[in-house]
């Protein structure tokens, strides 16, 4: 069965962005990758929804993307 999970993007002090999902309520989405790649980063939540596995996450598990 496939889930369709919250995406961020995270941008570094130094511009460089990267992609997240995590296993979250949207609403709470942005809260949990702050509190993984800290203070400094500017985080937005894409309205764009990352399908996969539903045992690929753990509840409440962020995930870096590799694009």
């Amino acid at each position: 069965m496939m889930v369709r999970l919250p995406m961020i993007v995270v941008i570094s002090p130094d511009g460089e962005r990267s992609y997240w999902v995590a296993a979250v309520e949207p609403e709470k989405a942005t809260e949990a990758v702050a509190r993984v790649v800290g203070a400094g980063h500017t985080i937005r939540l894409l309205q764009h929804r990352q399908r996969v596995k539903s045992d690929a996450l753990r509840p409440g598990e962020v995930r870096r993307l590799d694009l």
